[in-house]
């Protein structure tokens, strides 16, 4: 069967912990299939940019509590109408859900405080550095061993990001490089690890948003965040699209393609969504379309193409 496999005992073809069918897939799916569902969260994730400069004169964690509770909601409204018990979303292991939340509220909760401390430029560099973590991570947890074709696609990602965002230009402020460091390593971790984590249904995203949306607005009110916010229609929408779409869709669909695809695709394809987030800019014309942008998405392609020619090998 010629698909795209990990080289060591791989998850795919686990259903749950311990053997037990408490999925919602009667059988594993294809793992060609599942690569291609968590390269569609890259397109979706490349909405976020634009998501959040627009909902920029909300407080941060009051922004992502909001926009994770759209994405909770919007998980519900989907149960309903497949007919669905709604409590079965939530019936996640504890591992599961723990990993899901330091995934989904680590990575954004950091990602979006780090933006009010440092250029967005240089965050989004920092930040991107995930995918690279992840396939060391993968190695180092023996999910799958990277072949040297997808290291060097993932090494020349990370040359594109570097062109992308000018080097050298990452001078500012050290906490909010701090912070973005932090999200990448909390997605990588989530995203090598989900692979072995497994169990619960196929839309334990949705619980997690719950718990990550919980916890947002805990820590907005907690910290000493403000109980009264000017209203910004476009804001507000900004908060419920990103919840819907970058947090809730995305992540349902990456979920499902770390789980039962290949994580070394994966890592390398999400290069591309600092280079979709910024067309997408560019098209709103909040941005402009340089020169460094298309060398550096030059760069970035090339590795997603090295890394999927040499996953297909594998």
């Amino acid at each position: 069967m010629t698909t795209i496999t990990f080289p060591t005992a791989s998850p795919i073809h686990r259903t749950t912990d311990g053997g037990s069918a408490n999925e919602s897939q009667p059988t594993p799916p294809s793992p060609k299939t599942a690569t291609f569902v968590g390269g569609c969260a890259v397109l979706v994730w490349a909405t976020a940019a634009s998501f959040a400069v627009l909902g920029t004169t909300l407080p941060p964690m009051l922004f992502i509590g909001g926009a994770f509770a759209s994405g909770f909601l919007a998980f519900l409204v989907a149960r309903l109408l497949r007919g669905q018990p709604v409590l079965g979303m939530l019936a996640v292991p504890l591992p599961v859900l723990c990993l899901l939340v330091v995934g989904f509220l680590g990575h954004n909760g950091l990602y979006v405080t780090a933006l009010r401390y440092a250029p967005a430029a240089q965050v989004n560099l920092i930040s991107y550095l995930w995918p690279l973590l992840m396939v060391g991570l993968l190695a180092a947890t023996q999910v799958a061993e990277p072949t040297p074709g997808q290291l060097a696609g993932s090494v020349l990602g990370f040359i594109g990001l570097v062109w992308f965002v000018s080097p050298g230009s990452v001078n500012g402020s050290f906490f909010g490089y701090a912070l973005a460091f932090s999200a990448a390593c909390c997605f990588a971790a989530y995203s090598a690890l989900r692979a072995k984590v497994s169990g619960g249904p196929a839309d334990a995203a949705g619980a997690a948003c719950g718990v990550a949306a919980i916890a947002s607005l805990f820590i907005h009110f907690a910290f000493g965040g403000s109980t009264s916010i000017e209203v910004d229609l476009m804001a507000i929408l900004a908060m419920v699209l990103i919840g819907i779409g970058p947090m809730g869709v995305a992540n349902l669909f990456w979920d499902y393609g770390v789980r039962y695809g290949d994580g070394r695709v994966l890592s390398t394809l999400a290069y591309l969504t600092p280079v979709l987030s910024t067309l997408l800019l560019v098209g709103l014309g909040l941005a402009t379309l340089t020169s460094q942008v298309l060398v550096g998405g030059a760069f970035i392609l090339g590795g997603i193409f090295l890394s999927a020619a040499s996953g297909r090998k594998a």
